[in-house]
């Protein structure tokens, strides 16, 4: 196969599109631990020391009355890195300090609704995707890169970067590929500073980060905040949005995505459950097939009680794939997604997808 080149970005906890993914995911958790049944639609946005909350939220009453939106957003900004770090240094927002704005549909479901979780109550076009290299858990490799190049740099700025380093920051990665093995060929990172930061410690930092994310590969070059100083970072620089990073939540440039948010939403909603569904079936497509790649489509249509089609191109080809309704229906995967996920909102800053099994069915291939 020839070489092809492969981009992917990656941004840090506390980039202001992610604080906002990370939020909504927060009160989704709680409400999802209380009521796996409970509805969110929910999005925010922010700007300096403002944060804005809408959407939808129904479950018990009780749950509603123990949920404390105010604490979770201001919790999500100090997990980030906001407020005051190791060295007694402030990196604002100061999560004590912002002002929190809601405007909920907030409430019980009307009567006879929560019978009605289990269909759709939108359309949605869900892609799914998986190759062979199980070194970057079945992820397009330039994608995989730039989250743990990501990863890196947040475990070093806690371990070496207080006072120095602030919680915003960007990963892009540049990669050649031939389907089975990459090569790093360039890096760009942009870290969050303050004016008086030491240029070579963030230099070394940049630096561990890359040689630790590319064990085993020959270094790509790597350029550190190529458009100069980055001081104002978080929403002191830059607005943030709820749903912004659809490519980053998925799988790179290098993957289609079909549209539709992720963080937010319940996992009753079918453009997120449809999505976790749909990459999992990809992976064990790879696997039955034994395949270098797969891509599964699914659709559903609001009143649906599962995927109403579904598409496999295996390396390229299309695949006849039957889904099984009774083990591919909404509310047998939403079961499956509350035992078995982990906690949305670190799934929300460090990637939505894995291999972790929950789906248990057969399915027919031709």
């Amino acid at each position: 196969m020839p070489l092809r080149t492969e981009t992917a970005e990656f941004v840090l906890p506390g980039h202001p599109d992610k604080l906002c993914d990370a939020a909504v995911d927060g009160i989704v958790q709680f409400i999802r631990e209380r009521d796996p049944r409970g509805q969110c639609g929910l999005e925010a946005a922010c700007v300096f020391d403002k944060f804005f909350l809408t959407g939808r939220m129904a479950a018990h009453q009780e749950v509603l009355a123990k949920l404390d939106v105010e604490a979770i957003v201001r919790d999500t900004y100090a997990s980030a890195g906001y407020g005051v770090d190791a060295a007694g240094l402030l990196w604002g927002p100061s999560p004590d300090l912002l002002e929190i704005t809601t405007a909920f549909c907030r409430g019980p479901f009307e009567e006879g609704e929560r019978e009605l979780r289990h269909l759709s109550d939108d359309q949605a076009i869900c892609i799914g995707y998986a190759n062979h290299m199980a070194e970057t858990d079945h992820l397009p490799p330039a994608h995989w890169l730039a989250r743990q190049i990501g990863k890196e740099l947040w475990r070093l700025r806690i371990a070496k970067g207080a006072g120095e380093v602030g919680p915003d920051g960007k990963v892009i990665v540049r990669m050649q590929s031939d389907g089975t093995h990459w090569q790093p060929v360039h890096v760009s990172i942009s870290l969050n500073h303050h004016e008086g930061s030491n240029w070579l410690l963030l230099r070394r930092i940049a630096e561990e980060a890359v040689e630790n994310a590319c064990a085993g590969k020959n270094l790509p070059d790597i350029v550190l905040n190529g458009a100069g100083m980055f001081i104002a970072g978080g929403p002191n620089g830059d607005n943030g949005l709820s749903g912004k990073k659809l490519v980053v939540d998925a799988y790179g440039p290098t993957v289609p995505i079909g549209g539709g948010a992720w963080s937010g939403k319940d996992l009753n909603k079918v453009d997120r459950l449809g999505g976790y569904l749909a990459r999992d079936l990809a992976v064990q497509a790879v696997a039955r097939l034994n395949v270098r790649e797969a891509v599964v489509t699914l659709e559903y249509i609001p009143g649906c009680d599962a995927p109403v089609h579904a598409e496999v191109l295996a390396d390229g080809r299309s695949v006849a794939y039957t889904l099984d309704p009774v083990v591919t229906g909404n509310a047998v995967i939403t079961a499956r997604l509350v035992e078995s996920l982990p906690s949305l909102q670190e799934m929300a800053r460090w990637g939505h997808l894995n291999c972790n099994r929950f789906w248990d069915g057969e399915s027919e291939h031709g």
